[in-house]
């Protein structure tokens, strides 16, 4: 009996030693996979509450609520709050997927306690701080593909934030999850001639890509003929309500078909 009793006791010390030295090792760099990507959260660790507890919150700031543009670089906060002002410790975890569920776009940080995971963005030792009920993750950034391929049109970001109590290990920490969607912006298409002759030759276009005979919605036709050269619109054009035609300053533009403008 008293060398059970013996053995349960090292077993339980044991027990707290390692998750003393789990939350220590996980407040310098959170381990990679629990960002809710893949359906996995924080609280695998910190498992003595329930993911999102009523009253607290974890969020993101800086996103593109109109589309995101290729290649452009966006500043980031992230805010975790919670329902009392007892936390003392913060941690959080970034991760952008496509429609394949593909890791997307690049992260990055200029705040010396967040800096790049894996292909995420997470904590780099923990910030410490007062008993308090939120705290803010400043100067972080994601930066858009540059090439966004069709699997790109939406974006998912997944967040963790952890409001942990700062007792050196994982228990009493509270972890929330949430998710944000982007989407690609939606370019105004833009048809430039810069050939010389007819309207109708796809070889005085850029690219080769006439506009449609009926131009609408925020698309748009630049008339930009090289010096010496005209623009001889040679068919029936129509430009509807919200379409653009312009024709550069000093530019030759003869109409011998039709040009129509509602």
């Amino acid at each position: 009996m008293r060398k059970y009793l013996k053995t349960s006791v090292v077993m339980l010390l044991l027990l707290i030693f390692l998750s003393s030295f789990v939350g220590l090792i996980y407040s310098s760099q959170p381990p990679q996979g629990y960002s809710g990507a893949d359906g996995a959260y924080c609280t695998q660790c910190h498992s003595t509450n329930p993911l999102n507890n009523v009253g607290g919150s974890v969020d993101i700031t800086g996103l593109p609520i109109d589309g995101y543009v290729p290649g452009f670089k966006y500043s980031l906060s992230l805010i975790t709050t919670h329902s009392a002002a007892d936390r003392k410790r913060w941690g959080f975890t970034i991760e952008a997927r496509n429609a394949l569920n593909q890791t997307v776009g690049t992260f990055g940080s200029t705040n010396v306690n967040a800096a790049i995971n894996g292909n995420e963005l997470s904590h780099l030792n923990a910030v410490s701080t007062a008993s308090q009920s939120s705290f803010t993750y400043n100067n972080l950034s994601w930066t858009a593909p540059a090439t966004p391929t069709a699997n790109d049109q939406t974006i998912t970001f997944y967040f963790v934030g952890n409001a942990a109590n700062g007792n050196g290990g994982s228990s009493g920490d509270f972890i929330y999850s949430g998710t944000k969607l982007i989407n690609l912006q939606i370019q105004p298409l833009v048809y430039t001639f810069n050939g010389n002759g007819n309207w109708d030759n796809p070889a005085n276009w850029s690219n080769n890509i006439l506009p449609p005979v009926i131009l609408t919605g925020n698309a748009s036709i630049i008339v930009d003929p090289p010096a010496g050269s005209e623009c001889i619109l040679n068919i029936v054009q129509r430009v509807q309500n919200g379409a653009i035609l312009t024709v550069k300053d000093g530019k030759k533009f003869t109409i011998s078909g039709d040009l129509i403008i509602k």
